[in-house]
């Protein structure tokens, strides 16, 4: 009778502390909206070949039944069903490639076209207490079939927001505007392994006005921020280093991943020495580490490769969800 009552005791802990880190938030629906695409069309000239794009759902049995993982249970709908995010993600990424200027279009799986493989889509959610900020990473994983055979594809998205007055707050924050900004990374490296495609040096100019025009304090200024590193245009990356010790959050982590997205191996160095700053918040490490993996070299999956080793069997959350970035890589 004493164990039963240790064992309600228990049980009873958990469910309040639960309670008080999700702020009622427990099974809630979380309904996913399709984002508003880019406005900003590449300029580059030159022939561009059109290319049709075969999407496949490649992902493991339990990753196609929990895209969504954390510390507090939410189910993911779209137009009142369960959301089925490969469909989802290729017709946004699809319309937002379109909408750059890009021939491209979706046909069925098994069709001749570009076979693109979906191997991973998850979201992790993480609250450490009522009063600390919701948090997810949202993350995808691909590879694009090509002349020079398989080309990995990767995104990661870290986004926060503290509740004030309903939980409902959070889903624009940490759901839909993450999964947006997938969809335009995605679209954004799809153009760098079948296009070569950017914008314009003017196009990076009015940017970078635009996000220094209030200091970069606008709320979606992080946004201006990731369009410099899905315009595949190097002149983007000194303002992008700049914008790198920015002081808002979500300025800085996408200029540091607006890097990795750029490929812009000459700031590797400078990636490398973020990543191993003592005191550092992990967020930007993490982001750092992110960035090193896109540039897709030997020596960057061998980085990589040696952080997973020194990482060892720590079970940490901070090593946790750093091998989960490293393992979107290698």
């Amino acid at each position: 009778m004493k164990c039963f009552a240790n064992q309600l005791k228990n049980a009873t802990g958990i469910v309040v502390s639960l309670a008080f880190v999700s702020g009622c938030a427990i099974n809630m629906k979380v309904p996913v909206k399709d984002p508003a695409s880019s406005t900003l069309a590449y300029k580059k000239a030159g022939v561009v070949r059109p290319a049709s794009l075969s999407f496949k759902d490649d992902r493991t049995t339990e990753d196609k039944t929990k895209i969504l993982s954390g510390l507090i249970p939410m189910q993911m709908v779209y137009m009142d069903k369960a959301f089925d995010a490969v469909p989802w993600i290729a017709q946004q990424t699809v319309k937002e490639m379109t909408a750059r200027g890009l021939p491209v279009t979706l046909v069925d799986e098994g069709k001749s076209g570009t076979s693109v493989l979906i191997n991973r889509v998850h979201i992790e959610n993480h609250r450490a207490s009522g009063f600390s900020p919701f948090v997810t990473f949202t993350s995808l994983r691909a590879d694009v079939m090509t002349d020079r055979g398989p080309q990995r594809i990767t995104s990661w998205v870290k986004r926060g927001k503290v509740p004030v007055w309903s939980f409902d707050e959070v889903i624009d924050p940490t759901y839909n505007d993450p999964l947006g900004v997938l969809t335009k990374e995605f679209a954004a490296k799809l153009n760098q392994k079948l296009f070569q495609q950017e914008i314009s040096n003017d196009q990076v100019n009015a940017l970078i006005g635009k996000i220094n025009q209030d200091g970069g304090q606008a709320d979606n200024a992080y946004l201006d921020v990731y369009q410099l590193g899905f315009g595949n245009n190097l002149s983007a990356v000194p303002e992008l280093v700049k914008l790198s010790s920015h002081a808002n959050e979500y300025v800085r982590l996408a200029a540091i991943s607006s890097l990795g997205i750029l490929k812009a191996t000459n700031q590797v160095d400078f990636l490398t020495r973020l990543y191993e700053t003592p005191g550092l918040l992990w967020q930007d490490r993490a982001m750092a580490l992110k960035a090193i993996g896109d540039m897709d070299t030997p020596a960057s999956r061998a980085y990589l490769q040696k952080q997973l080793t020194q990482m060892g069997s720590r079970t940490d959350k901070e090593a946790v969800w750093t091998k989960e970035i490293i393992a979107l890589y290698l």
